[in-house]
């Protein structure tokens, strides 16, 4: 089984946080392994990985609820997410997906929009197979990366239960410490003294760029958890790259670029090479040695992108 979930621009903060959040009991039946199409904006843009159950997350704030009933308690899956070099629009093929549609709490209409009264929603495996068809292999590749994606996470969830049981640490610090593994929160504020836009797109608008450690999280001890030089602002697809170990910077801003990264990647993606993305601040370039010697085309730090051709070695 499969999951659709229609996501209003107001609540994309889920992705970036690496979770779906919802008031319907039916979440609790997640399953790890289990693939979640992500529908906003008119096209299915992202795909995501359950990577562990379901668990009760209390009440939404006053800022995050719309789409829920305000206050309602509710339940937080984590999933890993992807996004899509090609994303699908359903609207394109609505005559295939209108004999699939389920009788009742459909999440698509006949005309292949969204239906606005369904957020989250099972899909069958005739409509998954559909789904997995139009989407030209995307699919099949998060799959493949499936067993590397998820030692990854099972590396960070270690490093959060050992955070969250330690001893004598402040309630204050412990939360900014957990937020700062999404990106969030201090360690966001902190990135963004010293990059305001996405370092190879040049993209401004904060809703859609990620702050990323240059260090692992993982790898961080308290201070490098919130040091707002080891972060970067990077749109989602540059992200992925950077955190896998496939893109790196050297001291003065120049690209380097991994011999396992498919070449038709970055000129996909509008960046030819040579690129320089330009100087950064001297305590950025302590984080991006560690990340040149410790991540960059290691085995351990880097997974291959989706959209590889197939047949590139993986990472």
């Amino acid at each position: 089984m499969a999951w659709w979930v229609n996501l209003s621009q107001t609540r994309r903060h889920e992705l970036d946080a690496g979770y779906l959040w919802s008031d319907e009991p039916e979440l609790e039946t997640a399953q790890p392994g289990e693939v979640v199409y992500v529908h906003t904006g008119g096209r299915i843009t992202t795909l995501g990985l359950v990577a562990g159950a379901a668990f009760p997350a209390g009440k939404l704030s006053a800022g995050q609820s719309r789409g829920a009933r305000r206050g309602a308690p509710g339940w937080r899956l984590p999933v890993h997410f992807e996004q899509l070099p090609q994303p699908l629009r359903p609207k394109d093929h609505a005559a295939e997906f209108k004999t699939l549609l389920p009788a009742k709490h459909s999440p698509l209409r006949p005309s292949g929009d969204a239906n606005p009264t369904v957020r989250l929603a099972r899909i069958d495996e005739r409509m998954a197979a559909l789904l997995r068809r139009l989407l030209g292999g995307q699919e099949e590749e998060l799959l493949h990366m499936a067993p590397t994606l998820r030692s990854a996470e099972r590396a960070d969830d270690v490093a959060e239960h050992a955070l969250r049981a330690r001893l004598g640490l402040d309630a204050g610090m412990r939360k900014s410490l957990l937020a700062a593994r999404r990106g969030l929160g201090v360690f966001r504020d902190n990135v963004e003294r010293y990059e305001q836009s996405c370092r190879l797109s040049g993209l401004l608008d904060r809703r859609h760029v990620r702050a990323r450690h240059i260090k692992p999280w993982r790898e961080c001890n308290d201070h490098e958890k919130l040091d707002g030089c080891n972060g970067l602002l990077l749109s989602p697809h540059f992200d992925q790259l950077f955190e896998r170990g496939l893109i790196s910077f050297e001291d003065d801003g120049e690209l380097m670029v991994a011999r396992h990264l498919n070449p038709a990647v970055l000129p996909a993606w509008g960046v030819v090479l040579p690129r320089n993305v330009g100087a950064f601040h001297p305590g950025q370039c302590e984080y991006l040695a560690y990340h040149r010697l410790k991540v960059f085309e290691q085995p351990a730090g880097g997974r291959r992108a989706l959209g590889a051709a197939p047949g590139e070695p993986s990472t």
